[in-house]
């Protein structure tokens, strides 16, 4: 079973705001305000409206900082994963009252009293407060105490942002409403600095090999996964390029790709699903980084669906970072 949760860090000042829960599970514990999103309901609009009913405050906005992932915690006797959705906000109005929940203070973010709080946020909320945004995930035992963990940092350097204007298309949508979908993609290159892209031969696109990442996993997880799916590569790690954003106004969605320099080190075959079959997924080598850029360069996207017009500029911008990378520290 999968549950989401979202939790809202209110920051004021040098303060957070934590509360002593009164009551279901995790009674004593002090904690943020938050509890599970409901059916129709964006992870951030259940962060906002649980912080009004448990402590009274009215949030304006608020940035995502992640995710945490709980694996096989106990709840009401029965194993489940919980995904637990992280925002911070310094946008609110209104004192912190308490309620049938929460009996709330504000607490220095250099004195957080961690020993009254779950022992996971030791390992994350510092990493929040940073200005990170954090994928991490906790496999608990039958006695709900974590037996082991990793939080892992999002790359935090923005290489795009990209909006419907930037296409030429009406933006009618209240981004505030957005649901978060995340992605991490890989500019792969081989030994020799070649660099391969997917093409969509039936559809005439290229992209990045990479896709979504699946309820529970982390990042490198699903970067891994996808690479070997759609490529059939197993990779190295090379380093963090950054990330980009799409405000897609017409499907209400804020897509979010963390992307990385990886070399493939092992071909062990693709696996790809019946839709990339469909549009002709292939992969092709280029001999150098501007050989692959020229390739999306020349894709005409002016008659393409609309998320192609996305993901073309998504692409190219990805691979531009990964150029001055390769140019600057690799001498390619």
């Amino acid at each position: 079973m999968i549950r989401h949760l979202s939790l809202m860090i209110l920051k004021r000042d040098d303060k957070i705001c934590l509360g002593i829960k009164k009551r279901g599970f995790g009674a004593g514990k002090l904690t943020e305000p938050g509890g599970k999103v409901e059916t129709g309901e964006t992870p951030l609009a259940a962060a906002i409206r649980e912080t009004a009913e448990e402590v009274g405050i009215k949030v304006a906005s608020a940035r995502s900082a992640g995710t945490v992932i709980f694996r096989n915690l106990f709840y009401k006797g029965e194993p489940e994963t919980d995904i637990t959705h992280i925002f911070i906000s310094e946008d609110f109005s209104g004192e912190a009252v308490e309620t049938d929940e929460l009996a709330p203070s504000w607490y220095d973010i250099d004195k957080l009293p961690f020993a009254k709080m779950w022992d996971d946020t030791q390992h994350w909320i510092p990493e929040v407060l940073r200005g990170n945004v954090i994928n991490a995930f906790f496999r608990y035992g039958k006695d709900n105490t974590y037996t082991d963990y990793k939080v892992e940092l999002a790359p935090n350097d923005c290489i795009a942002i990209f909006h419907d204007s930037d296409f030429g298309l009406p933006e009618d949508k209240d981004e505030k409403t957005f649901i978060e979908r995340t992605a991490s993609r890989a500019v792969l290159v081989d030994k020799n600095c070649r660099v391969a892209l997917i093409n969509a031969k039936n559809r005439g696109y290229y992209k990045l090999p990479g896709g979504g990442i699946d309820p529970g996993e982390l990042i490198t997880e699903a970067l891994h996964r996808e690479v070997i799916e759609e490529a059939g590569w197993k990779i190295k790690l090379l380093r963090e390029l950054g990330y980009t954003r799409e405000e897609r106004h017409k499907f209400e969605q804020r897509n979010i790709s963390y992307a990385f320099l990886a070399q493939a080190i092992d071909y062990v075959g693709n696996n790809l699903m019946d839709d990339e079959k469909e549009d002709g997924f292939e992969l092709e080598w280029f001999d150098t980084i501007d050989d692959a850029i020229a390739a999306v360069e020349k894709v005409d996207t002016s008659e393409m669906v609309y998320q192609a017009k996305f993901f073309t500029a998504r692409e190219l911008a990805i691979l531009r970072a990964a150029r001055k990378v390769l140019k600057e520290q690799y001498g390619q």
